[in-house]
């Protein structure tokens, strides 16, 4: 099998330098390899982004730098249910699957959120905020000044 998956190395490295556009090729691949490449079409059709899982599963360190978040919350999101994972030993790890889901799934919620604040902005004339920033003040301190004049 191996001799095969070279060979569609070698097929889609050809393609690849002749072609300019969209490239077609016929390869023979593991199930592993086909499943890897799957998952990185997905990931980078859901986000734009490029993952390339190294291995199967991670320690907690390692995937809390993936998922950019520390690992504290790691731990909260995994005791809550919200990521699955293993204990080898008295150590948890992440199996690739669930950190793949879980970065889709917080991408989902993200633009979801997006679009409801877009849809909430145009309903909101007339709204006044009652925070100021320190650039304010100034203006803040003459506005307030001028009304204890009166």
């Amino acid at each position: 099998m191996a001799g095969q998956e070279e060979d569609s190395i070698d097929v889609l490295r050809r393609a690849l330098r002749e072609a300019s556009g969209h490239v077609q090729v016929t390869l023979t691949l593991s199930r592993t390899s086909a499943e890897n490449i799957l998952r990185l079409l997905e990931s980078e059709h859901g986000s734009g982004a490029v993952v390339v899982p190294v291995k199967e599963q991670y320690t907690t360190t390692e995937a809390s730098n993936l998922l950019g978040v520390s690992r504290a919350t790691l731990m909260k999101l995994i005791e809550s249910g919200s990521i699955e994972a293993v204990k080898v030993g008295t150590h948890h790890r992440i199996p690739v699957d669930e950190l793949v889901a879980f970065q889709r799934a917080r991408q989902v919620s993200q633009e979801r959120a997006a679009e409801l604040l877009t849809e909430f902005s145009p309903r909101s004339t007339g709204f006044q905020s009652n925070v100021t920033f320190r650039a304010d003040a100034p203006r803040l301190q003459r506005a307030l000044g001028e009304g204890r004049e009166s």
